[in-house]
């Protein structure tokens, strides 16, 4: 496909039924997984597109608009909670569903996916079908993905089967990136440089191929304003945020030894 700039690499695809629709979760992590995951589908689709600056500003939302979308504003409740019976309406006249659950491209520095949000989960309980995981990796020009097994995640709770989602995405993720992108610490630091300050220079490269609009929207920081966050979970900027705010004396310096700093 011309739009592709990858060479895609299905390195696995699980037989998916046919005669009823699925809905297809894939993993989010750089601008081309949309068009990828939609060429491992190998199905009609609508995509859950929450990128409206580049859906009415760019020719990706041309592309989207082609292969069938339902547009969802992030972050607006009103429109995430109607977005999912419009992708219901699609689905009854036969199309397939492709949402990408962490909502968000992931560049954290440890997680192979991000958690999730439970769309997948609901819109599963609404159509009682099948879902269907998909990871997606780069290395060099050469995408490789997975397509695996389709189940039912309805047999289990909100929480436990969007978790079972997450558990699944990640291990398909881990598989790619093992088979295809392993390389020793010495390997990667071969420049001189330090892996932080590699993967760091990844992120930059990756956020450059996005709109400047989602580059100064979502992505200004390194980390999206529209990934999931658990409540439930204290993250290191939160947990650190404090010594911003404190006035340093001799009796308190001993906090800024890169040891308290998680450094």
């Amino acid at each position: 496909m011309i739009a592709n700039p990858y060479k895609l690499h299905i390195v696995k695809k699980a037989e998916i039924p046919k005669g009823k629709p699925v809905i297809y979760a894939s993993t989010h992590g750089f601008k081309d997984d949309v068009l990828n995951a939609v060429l491992v589908a190998g199905r009609p689709l609508h995509i859950l597109m929450g990128a409206l600056f580049d859906f009415f500003n760019t020719i990706d939302g041309i592309l989207a608009w082609l292969i069938g979308v339902v547009l969802v504003d992030r972050s607006n409740k009103n429109s995430r909670t109607i977005s999912l019976p419009k992708m219901q309406r699609a689905m009854l006249f036969g199309s397939n569903a492709l949402i990408f659950p962490e909502s968000a491209w992931n560049l954290t520095d440890s997680l192979l996916v991000m958690r999730l949000y439970s769309g997948v989960y609901k819109l599963a309980i609404l159509t009682n079908v099948l879902v269907v995981p998909i990871a997606t990796h780069t290395e060099g020009k050469i995408c490789y993905a997975i397509l695996d097994e389709p189940f039912d995640i309805t047999v289990y709770g909100c929480d436990e089967g969007t978790q079972m989602l997450r558990n699944k995405l990640a291990t398909l993720k881990f598989e790619l990136m093992e088979r295809y992108s392993s390389f020793s610490r010495s390997e990667l630091e071969s420049n001189g440089k330090s892996c932080k300050t590699t993967w760091e220079e990844i992120k930059r490269k990756i956020i450059s191929e996005a709109s400047n609009y989602t580059q100064k929207t979502e992505y200004s920081d390194l980390y999206s304003i529209y990934r999931f966050i658990d409540k439930n979970v204290t993250e290191y900027a939160e947990a650190f945020a404090h010594l911003c705010d404190i006035k340093i004396t001799k009796h308190n310096a001993f906090l800024l030894r890169p040891d308290r700093l998680g450094k």
